[in-house]
C-alpha cells in the first residue's frame, strides 16, 4: 500500500513590494531556501520558501491556499543570503521582495527558469584549493615599494584589530597592488574575494589587469555584462567550491559567495556606489560593510580623497587607517594652474570656450607626444537655447527644465524624462527664427578642439558616445594605446583610469562644481579635482592640471593648490563644519519624495506625512520644500529632510516611521508615490 505523501504548508518571499510572504501549500518535503514556482493572480511567478510549517498557519484560511506549482532543480538560497536581504531591507526601509527583485531582476529570473547549461558532473569533482596546494606566490604580483610594504603592514594590523581599514593613498600609489596581494593571501587560503569598483567603464581596465594575476579565478559582474553571463557567474558560485575573486558594481553584494574572506571597496567615496533610482537604495559601499560583518570577512576601503563618513569611522576608531602617501612610480604631484575666465575674458584672451594660454598649453603637450584629457560636468552641445527676441528658454513641456540642445542629431533632449524634439532655430514662444545655444556642454568643446587641432585625433566620451557597451571599451582602449590624442568626457573619466601617456588634464569650467545647493557640494567638487588630477603624470614624470573658473578664490581650489597636511586640514574642516551644523556622517538623514501629477493631492499627502513624523517623535524635520527641478514627466514633486540622532533608539525610530509611511503610500497608491531614500547622496 502506498504511503500518504505528507502536505506543508510553506510561506514563499516574492521579488515584488509585499509586506508579506504567501502561503502555499506543497505535498513532500522541502527546505528553506528553495526556489519554487507559485501562481500569483493567475500568473506563474518564482519565489524563494522562507519557512516551512506542518500545519497551516493561523489566520490563512485553508481554501484560499493554492498549490505550488514546481520545485526548481536549483540550489537553495542560504540563511546567510536571507538573513543579508533582511538586513538590507530593514535598514533601508523597504520590503525584502524588492532586495529580492534586486539581486534577481526580472532578466536573471527568466533565466532561473532555463535549463542548467553548466557542466555540473566537472565542476562538481573540483575541490576548494588550500594553502599547501597553491600559495600566494604561486601568483605573479609585482613587488611591492617599501612604503606599500608598510602600508600593508598597517592593513595587516587593522585586520587583526577586527577593524575595517581605510586605505588613504594617493593617486597612482599603487593601492590595487595591495589589493591584489590581499586576494592572492585569500584565495590560497580557500576564501572568496569581492573587489567592488564604482563604475562599470573602469572595470575593463582593471579586470585585465586582475586577471593576468588570477587567471579563471575571477568572475565579473555588472550591468553591462549579458544576462546568461551574469547567470553563469550566479550558477559558478553556487556550484564550484573552488575560491573565486568577483569583480563587480555594487549589485555585486547579493551574488551568493560561500566563504567570503575579503571585500576590496576602491574609490569607496564614489558617489556611483549609491542606488537612486529604485528601492532598495542602498550604498554598495555601506552594504559591503554590512555583508562583510556578517560573513566575519575582513575589509579594505581605498581612496585618495575618502569620503566624510570614512573619516569619521577613522576618527571614532570604528575604522583602522592605513596611508599610502607616495606615488609607485616617484615623480611630484602634478603641477596645478587656475585660470580666471572672467579676466581672460576681459583682456580677450579668450578663443570660444578655451583661453589662448591654455590652447598653448594643449598644443606644446601634444607636439611633446603626449595626450589631453579634457573634463566638462555637461554633455551635449549646449545645456540650453534661448531666444533672442523674447528671452524665453526653450523647457520641456512635461519637465520644468531647460531642454538640451544635440548638434550630433540635430535635437533637442530633456535629460530627466527623455522627451526630444527635432531642433530648428524657430521659437515656439513667439515664432521668430531666432533661437541661439547657450553654453557649452561636450560636444561643443569637441567642436572647438577640431577646430583648434585639426590634425589630431579627438574622441568624446559621455553618455551619447558611449551608448552602446562596446564604445567605452573601445574608446578608453584607443587613448590607453595612444590612439587619441584628446579625449573629451564627462564624470566617466574621471575615476580609477591608468593612462602611461597623459601629460595635461583640462577642467574647462569648474564653476558648475561649486555651483550646487548641497551640503556635500565642496566635498565632491575636491573628490573630483584630485581625481581629475591624479590621471596624469602616472610613470614617474610630473602631471598637469589646468583649471578654468570664475572664481579662482573658491576654499576648494585654495585647499587644491595647498595640498599635502593643508588638503587634510582642509578635511578637518569640513567634518568640523558638519558637525556644527547636525549633518552627516554626524546624524543619519532621510529624504521623502512625494510625486503626483495633481498638485493638491500632493499637498494633502506631505500633510499626512509630517502628522506621521511628528506622531513617531521625530525632532527635526525640514520641508515639504519644492526641489529646483519641481515637474518630472508632468508628475509634481515635494521633499523632505529628516535628520535622526546617532542613539540607540535609532532602528525603532526608523521602523515605527516607515511603518506609518507606508500606511500612507496603501492608502494613495496609484496616485501618489512616496519614495524613501535613507542616507542620501
Amino acid at each position: 500500500m502506498a504511503m500518504a505523501v505528507e502536505k506543508r504548508y510553506v510561506e514563499v518571499l516574492l521579488p515584488l513590494k509585499l509586506r508579506k510572504t504567501l502561503t502555499y501549500r506543497l505535498d513532500g518535503e522541502i527546505v528553506p531556501g528553495s526556489w519554487v514556482q507559485v501562481p500569483l493572480r493567475g500568473h506563474p511567478a518564482l519565489g524563494i520558501v522562507e519557512r516551512v510549517h506542518e500545519s497551516a498557519p493561523a489566520g490563512v484560511r485553508l481554501s484560499a491556499i493554492e498549490a505550488v506549482t514546481a520545485v526548481l532543480d536549483k540550489p537553495a538560497v542560504s540563511s546567510d543570503e536571507l538573513a543579508f536581504w533582511h538586513t538590507i531591507a530593514d535598514y533601508y526601509l523597504c520590503t525584502p521582495g524588492e532586495v529580492f527583485k534586486a539581486a534577481y531582476n526580472a532578466g536573471l529570473q527568466r533565466q532561473m527558469l532555463q535549463p542548467d547549461k553548466l557542466k555540473k558532473t566537472k565542476t562538481a569533482r573540483r575541490e576548494r584549493k588550500t594553502p599547501e596546494a597553491a600559495g600566494a606566490s604561486g601568483y605573479p604580483l609585482n613587488p611591492l615599494s617599501e612604503s606599500q610594504q608598510a602600508a600593508l603592514a598597517q592593513v595587516r594590523q587593522g585586520f587583526a584589530a577586527g577593524k575595517p581599514v581605510l586605505l588613504h593613498g594617493a593617486t597612482g600609489s599603487g593601492k590595487t597592488e595591495l589589493y591584489l596581494q590581499l586576494a592572492a593571501e585569500q584565495l590560497a587560503a580557500g576564501r572568496d574575494v569581492l573587489y567592488l569598483v564604482p563604475e562599470i567603464a573602469i572595470s575593463k581596465q582593471l579586470q585585465q589587469r586582475i586577471e593576468a594575476v588570477f587567471g579563471d579565478r575571477l568572475l565579473v559582474f555588472h550591468s553591462r555584462t549579458t544576462v546568461p553571463q551574469r547567470y553563469k557567474v550566479i550558477e559558478t558560485l553556487r556550484h564550484d567550491p573552488s575560491p573565486r575573486i568577483v569583480l563587480g558594481t555594487r549589485s555585486a553584494v547579493f551574488l551568493p559567495l560561500r566563504q567570503t574572506g575579503l571585500v576590496i571597496i576602491d574609490e569607496e567615496h564614489d558617489r556611483s556606489y549609491k542606488q537612486d533610482d529604485t528601492a532598495p537604495r542602498y550604498n554598495g559601499r555601506d552594504a559591503a560593510l554590512m555583508l562583510a560583518a556578517q560573513r566575519h570577512a575582513s575589509v579594505i576601503l581605498g581612496s585618495a580623497t575618502p569620503s566624510c563618513e570614512a573619516l569619521f569611522n577613522v576618527e571614532t576608531k570604528k575604522f583602522a587607517l592605513a596611508r599610502l602617501p607616495e606615488r609607485y612610480h616617484g615623480g611630484a604631484d602634478p603641477k596645478i594652474e587656475i585660470i580666471d575666465t572672467a579676466k581672460a575674458r576681459r583682456l580677450g584672451n579668450m578663443q570660444g570656450s578655451f583661453s589662448r594660454k591654455l590652447l598653448k598649453e594643449m598644443a606644446a603637450t601634444l607636439e611633446g607626444g603626449k595626450q589631453v584629457l579634457v573634463f566638462r560636468s555637461r554633455r551635449a552641445y549646449a545645456p540650453t537655447v534661448q531666444c533672442e527676441a523674447c528671452g524665453e528658454v526653450v523647457m520641456c513641456p512635461h519637465c520644468h527644465v531647460a531642454l538640451s540642445y544635440h548638434k550630433f542629431n540635430s535635437s533637442l533632449s530633456c535629460h530627466y524624462c527623455g522627451y526630444h524634439r527635432p531642433y530648428t532655430l524657430r521659437c515656439p514662444s513667439c515664432s521668430e527664427v531666432a533661437l541661439a545655444e547657450r553654453g557649452a556642454g561636450t560636444e561643443r568643446l569637441e567642436e572647438e578642439l577640431r577646430e583648434a587641432f585639426p590634425d589630431k585625433r579627438i574622441e568624446r566620451f559621455d553618455a551619447d558616445t558611449t551608448e552602446r557597451k562596446t564604445a567605452a571599451d573601445r574608446l578608453i582602449r584607443d587613448f590607453a594605446a595612444g590612439n587619441i590624442d584628446i579625449l573629451v568626457g564627462t564624470q566617466m573619466i574621471t575615476k580609477g583610469f591608468d593612462f602611461e601617456r597623459l601629460a595635461l588634464v583640462v577642467l574647462v569650467s569648474a564653476d558648475s562644481l561649486f555651483a550646487v545647493q548641497d551640503f556635500r557640494s565642496d566635498e565632491r567638487a575636491f573628490q573630483l579635482l584630485t581625481q581629475l588630477m591624479g590621471r596624469s603624470g602616472r610613470r614617474g614624470e610630473q602631471g598637469r592640471i589646468v583649471i578654468q573658473t570664475f572664481q579662482p578664490e573658491h576654499p576648494v581650489l585654495q585647499r587644491l593648490l595647498q595640498g599635502g597636511t593643508q588638503a587634510d586640514a582642509g578635511t578637518t574642516a569640513l567634518l568640523a563644519e558638519r558637525k556644527a551644523f547636525q549633518y552627516p556622517p554626524y546624524v543619519r538623514m532621510i529624504s521623502l519624495t512625494v510625486k503626483d501629477h495633481y498638485e493638491g493631492r500632493l499637498w494633502n499627502v506631505c500633510r499626512l506625512i509630517q502628522e506621521a513624523a511628528q506622531a513617531v517623535g521625530i525632532a527635526e524635520m525640514a520641508g515639504p520644500v519644492t526641489p529646483a527641478v519641481d515637474v518630472v514627466a508632468g508628475e509634481h514633486i515635494a521633499q523632505f529632510w529628516i535628520k535622526l540622532p546617532r542613539t540607540r533608539n535609532l532602528a525603532a525610530t526608523k521602523r515605527a516611521l516607515y511603518a506609518r509611511i507606508d500606511q500612507i503610500d496603501q492608502d494613495f497608491r496609484g496616485q501618489t508615490a512616496i519614495v524613501i531614500d535613507v542616507d542620501p547622496m
